[in-house]
């Protein structure tokens, strides 16, 4: 039986990071993973922003670790040449009702310490993107927001990890975790089994289930999907920074350069080409259908 000092449970971009850090000591290190290789759940499907750090709730774990990591990835991208693009954000207002959520989202970044917040005029928003709806009148600018490849990132984090001596271990799900002198044993439905000194669970939306493996149920984690309309690679140039819409009661939907548009309940923060056509694919989880949106010339 194999015996490692950390066992990582989850082989998406937290446990890849993990892995990564690791590999920088002597500690002989495990990543298990139950598909077939790593970044093969949410790390996959997600937007690729990098968010600047003005959304957390002050004073939380998230809200420090967002700001420090919004830093770190500035760094390690090139290190590992990893698509990255350090292009800012808006948020941006499409009423006069939105400008105390502008006002939330500035005193909640400065008081996370994030860099370089502004609050802009309509008119300053559009000489920053000039493809803005005339409807805006307002907007949140953080200079330190990006876009990264999250596949790319935890692939190149995994990578490094290895060739760092840390074992790989895909189609590794653990169904068994238990007490084992001053570790513990991790064993798959198949029987296959390792000993760690200590496990850290990176299972991301699975990870309520692999707490209940070893220690009391304290928590739920209630997965939730999001709605992406992703525009053809064509239309890249449209804005350069990532564009959000204040948030109402829902999420607010975004643009990036990688192609989502900024709308929420009905209301869109651009003005699209008339000529777009049949460009535009809605992902929901995994699935997509191409819609037709020529003749929206509203947006």
């Amino acid at each position: 039986m194999q015996a490692y000092d950390v066992a990582i449970v989850g082989g998406g971009i937290t446990g890849c990071a993990l892995a990564f850090e690791l590999g920088r000591y002597r500690v002989k290190t495990a990543l298990l993973e139950r598909s077939n290789d790593v970044a093969a759940g949410a790390t996959r499907a997600n937007s690729g922003i990098v968010h600047a750090g003005y959304d957390p709730e002050p004073g939380t774990l998230m809200a420090r670790c967002n700001v420090e990591g919004n830093a770190l990835i500035r760094e390690l991208a090139p290190a590992l040449r990893v698509s990255y693009r350090n292009n800012g954000s808006l948020v941006v207002a499409l009423s006069e009702e939105d400008r105390p959520r502008l006002k939330n989202l500035f005193d909640r970044g400065i008081q996370n310490g994030v860099p370089g917040l502004e609050l802009l005029s309509g008119e300053e928003a559009r000489r920053r993107e000039p493809q803005l709806a005339a409807e805006v009148v307002g907007a949140l600018y953080a200079p330190t927001a990006g876009i990264i490849s999250p596949w790319e990132f935890a692939l190149a984090l995994a990578e490094t990890a290895v060739q760092n001596g840390c074992a790989f271990l895909p189609e590794y799900e653990v169904v068994s975790i238990r007490k084992d002198g001053e570790g513990f044993r991790l064993a798959t439905a198949g029987g296959r089994e390792i000993r760690s000194r200590f496990v850290v669970n990176a299972a991301g939306t699975h990870g309520d289930r692999v707490n209940d493996l070893v220690a009391p149920h304290t928590f739920d984690i209630r997965p939730s999907k999001g709605q992406y309309y992703l525009l053809d690679k064509a239309q890249g140039n449209l804005v350069g920074a990532t564009v959000f819409i204040a948030p109402e009661e829902t999420q607010a939907k975004n643009y990036n350069p990688q192609g989502t548009i900024a709308y929420e309940q009905g209301r869109f923060a651009f003005k699209l080409p008339v000529s777009v056509k049949k460009v535009v694919v809605s992902y929901l989880g995994y699935e997509a259908q191409t819609l037709d949106i020529s003749g929206k010339s509203n947006f």
